[in-house]
């Protein structure tokens, strides 16, 4: 009987702390989903691990937009970009800041890059295609190559010589004026 007794303490004890450890566990998850898809917070980033950095110049290219337009480096002039996945929440979450950054874009052209297939995008391509030329693309697309992206959501600025002049996390914190190539 003492060995019965003690088989049922010693597996209450264990079922105690697989419990604890597994809130831990959760716990984890937890945060690391709120801190965004990269599995960062924001402020651990560097930006220009991201997306080619401010001073680069942007890569030649041509697009086919969802309209059937084609646009390309040259065309383009001062611009906001920004690029988008479907699968990521935190892109969901800046979706309406970018519509409103292209709303307000100071004379610049807008075109907004979303990566993955054009079912999952529908949502993303419907609110990005009022404000912006959209341009869907596999995640190895060679816009995202061209400007090295590496994570989502990713916005920028260009100036006409086609610099990027700003970039960051959140397109209403983009600004910078735009400068004539000289």
């Amino acid at each position: 009987m003492p060995f019965l007794i003690a088989a049922v303490v010693l597996v209450t004890v264990l079922c105690l702390l697989n419990l604890l450890l597994t809130f831990g566990v959760i716990r984890k998850l937890r945060t690391q989903g709120e801190q965004g898809e990269h599995g960062h917070g924001a402020q651990d980033v560097d930006i220009s691990d991201l997306v080619l950095p401010v001073g680069s110049p942007a890569p030649a290219f041509t697009a086919v937009t969802t309209t059937g337009e084609t646009v390309s480096r040259d065309d383009l002039g001062a611009a906001l970009f920004g690029f988008f996945s479907p699968d990521c929440r935190a892109c969901k979450e800046r979706l309406p800041e970018f519509v409103a950054a292209a709303r307000r874009a100071d004379g610049r052209r807008v075109l907004a890059v979303v990566h993955g297939d054009e079912a999952e995008s529908r949502e993303q391509v419907a609110a990005l295609a009022a404000v912006a030329q959209v341009v869907v693309e596999p995640t190895d697309g060679p816009l995202g190559r061209g400007f090295a992206v590496t994570g989502y959501p990713v916005f920028g600025l260009l100036d006409t010589d086609g610099t990027i002049t700003a970039s960051g996390f959140d397109p209403k914190a983009l600004s910078a004026p735009v400068r004539t190539a000289a």
